[in-house]
């Protein structure tokens, strides 16, 4: 939805996406594991893949070696290409979050579908998604940084708009409300 670079985000199917592309390392299943493992001893659960798009990343193998260490795995996918054969079957919680239109969102079925609002492109509106199967659905205000004022905005009116949608909830990302990053 966005290649990265500063220069284009604003143009981009995502001008709010905020994951940084350019300082990554490659990993292998081996090497996330063995910097994973510090976790165990904390009782953490639940590790959460998102950012980039996990669809083009995730795998078998690292979902498999997750669940043997003891983990639930979930992902937040925005939706627009389908994950390698038998990702999906292995996850324990599937989140879609559209930034295309739902004729152009691949995945059908997840347990929460999470939609960014007031999203910039009108065809993106919670209504047109029932045709995705969802135990949950949530409208998320879209959080500017350093723009409070945009941000109540925002906050107010996807609140006003959950008032005529049954079955949605809010979903705040509460550290960027906060200022935690």
């Amino acid at each position: 939805m966005w290649d990265g670079r500063a220069e284009t985000k604003a143009d981009s199917k995502c001008p709010y996406c905020d994951t940084e592309f350019f300082s990554h390392t490659m990993e292998t299943c081996e090497s996330i594991m063995a910097k994973l493992e510090d976790l165990r001893s904390t009782g953490t659960e639940w590790v959460w893949v998102s950012g980039g798009e996990p669809s083009l990343q995730l795998d078998a193998p690292l979902i498999d070696a997750l669940h043997h260490q003891g983990y639930r795995v979930a992902v937040e996918t925005n939706g627009a290409k389908a994950f390698r054969a038998g990702v999906v079957e292995r996850l324990d919680h599937l989140t879609v979050s559209p930034k295309l239109p739902p004729a152009e969102t691949v995945i059908r079925k997840a347990h929460t579908l999470k939609l960014l609002w007031p999203h910039p492109d009108p065809e993106i509106r919670p209504e047109r998604y029932d045709a995705i199967e969802a135990d949950a659905r949530y409208l998320q205000p879209i959080q500017w940084e350093d723009e409070p004022e945009r941000n109540f905005a925002n906050m107010k009116a996807a609140v006003e708009l959950l008032k005529t949608l049954p079955g949605w909830r809010l979903s705040v990302q509460l550290h960027k409300v906060i200022g935690v990053e």
